[in-house]
């Protein structure tokens, strides 16, 4: 049984995906401590164009991100020691992070009432059966080693932990190489939206794809 906060080797399912020639990755159930700047800047280069409109760039930004991140509702991916991918969760009635309206005050002055509403538009909520994935982030010197499917398998691995039934993220039109990878690993799509304006708003697509992954049940 794994612990929230120790590494775990990557599951057997998860060796078999993964390409022969890939290092060995450490997957962790927290974002340590000395790594909150790591998965912030991560997550923010990922969802540049969604977190732009409310958030701006540069270092204000990374800095919200920073002392937002709740470590305990993320998954992040290691290679020799160091975070190279992290994953949000929607975990506990809260997200991967603890953005409110006093802490946008604090950031961003009186211009925080709007860019709440803002972020709001980003927000969505779980079903009671299933984990719901806050967006997966690998660092682009990372990416072709497996890492995205390692946290997709331990997500599974977590649901089936938690009693869930299935795993459900989302992903826009215009990153068709993260649907290809949810397609691979077994994720199916149950619903597709035009959102043609708020999808201008968050960075130029015009389609959201809900996708879900049935999981099995954690032997007892």
């Amino acid at each position: 049984m794994r612990t929230e906060n120790q590494p775990s080797d990557p599951s057997e399912a998860a060796r078999a995906a993964a390409p022969p020639d890939m290092p060995l990755a450490g997957i962790h159930r927290a974002v340590p401590a000395e790594a909150r700047q790591t998965a912030a800047r991560l997550y923010a280069l990922a969802f540049d164009a969604k977190l732009r409109a409310a958030l701006g760039a540069g270092d204000e930004r990374l800095r919200f991100l920073a002392d937002h991140l709740r470590p305990d509702r993320m998954l992040c991916a290691t290679v020799d020691g160091r975070v190279r991918g992290v994953a949000g969760l929607h975990l506990d009635g809260g997200t991967a992070f603890d953005v409110t309206l006093p802490g946008l005050f604090r950031a961003y002055g009186v211009s925080a009432g709007w860019r709440f509403l803002v972020l709001l538009g980003l927000h969505r909520e779980p079903r009671p059966d299933e984990l719901l994935l806050d967006g997966i982030a690998v660092d682009p010197a990372a990416r072709g080693q497996g890492l995205g499917t390692l946290l997709l398998r331990e997500a599974e691995i977590l649901a089936a932990e938690r009693g869930l039934r299935r795993v459900r993220l989302s992903v826009v039109d215009t990153n068709p190489r993260a649907r290809a990878l949810y397609e691979r690993v077994g994720f199916v799509t149950v619903h597709s939206e035009r959102v043609d304006t708020l999808g201008r708003l968050y960075g130029g697509f015009t389609e959201v794809t809900d996708m879900v992954k049935e999981v099995p049940a954690c032997p007892r």
